[in-house]
């Protein structure tokens, strides 16, 4: 059984560090938490830090973002003791078959795993929609790879995947405040990245990609389903989408 850390990213997120991490307590394979910290407000750093124990250390970084998550991340891996890592946020959880998991993967033929996961989003858990049928590659071997993206960042890696079909719970958005300061947020990197990237765009993707993006997650992948919060997130996804083309234009045009 490998040790694992646990990385981490935070900022002002007191109350769902107390809320979702609790299986700690039951899961001795990692020994280590490494979280990095984006000048939270409240007491975040206190809460990582109490979820310390005889097993198990913990240790803060104080790091502004700089509208730069892999930088983030991976500035966290170099901390890390342990080869392996499990990447969650602070707004995700795990049960007791995925702590199983986890605690006796094969180290010596994979390097990396992926998940599903379950959203909870406004009160609602969401089975269809953009990402219900994703997997999300969170414990990897860290030997073989590195993040990449600004935002929405990945574990990019050359090694095979083991694909499990244990899940994470994500409970993203209480409000429709905080969903959308999120997308007027990721929407602000994303096109930054872009043009850093001398990618730029046209009337033609302003209008059609947000459409297509629609399409694809509320038709094709059955949001509709999910009902009311199945719409909204659709809708709030082909905003992003807008939002990003059309702060690329607002860029490349000054």
């Amino acid at each position: 059984m490998p040790k694992i850390t646990l990385l981490l990213l935070t900022h002002n997120e007191q109350e769902k560090i107390e809320k979702n991490f609790g299986w700690l307590d039951v899961c001795p394979s990692i020994n280590e938490i490494i979280a990095i910290d984006d000048n939270s407000e409240d007491k975040t750093v206190e809460k990582v830090k109490k979820l310390q124990s005889k097993f198990r250390t913990v240790r803060v970084f104080s790091r502004g973002l700089n509208n730069d998550f892999s930088a983030q991340r991976n500035f966290g891996v170099s901390k890390s003791t342990n080869d392996w890592i499990l990447w969650l946020d602070a707004d995700e959880t795990v049960r007791k078959d995925f702590i199983d998991f986890i605690s006796h993967i094969d180290n010596n033929k994979y390097y990396n795993y992926a998940f599903r996961r379950h959203d909870i989003f406004l009160g609602h858990e969401l089975k269809h929609g953009e990402t219900s049928s994703q997997y999300f590659l969170r414990l990897f071997n860290q030997k073989h790879g590195k993040f990449t993206g600004q935002v929405h960042e990945i574990w990019q890696s050359d090694k095979p995947i083991f694909h499990s079909n244990c899940f994470i719970t994500h409970t993203s958005h209480t409000t429709l405040r905080s969903f959308f300061n999120k997308i007027n947020l990721y929407s602000d990197i994303r096109s930054q990245e872009l043009y850093q990237n001398g990618v730029k765009t046209n009337l033609f993707q302003i209008v059609f990609y947000p459409k297509v993006k629609f399409i694809q997650n509320y038709l094709f992948r059955l949001g509709f389903l999910d009902g009311t919060p199945g719409i909204i997130l659709a809708l709030g996804m082909s905003f992003h989408s807008f939002l990003v083309r059309a702060k690329l234009w607002h860029l490349s045009s000054q």
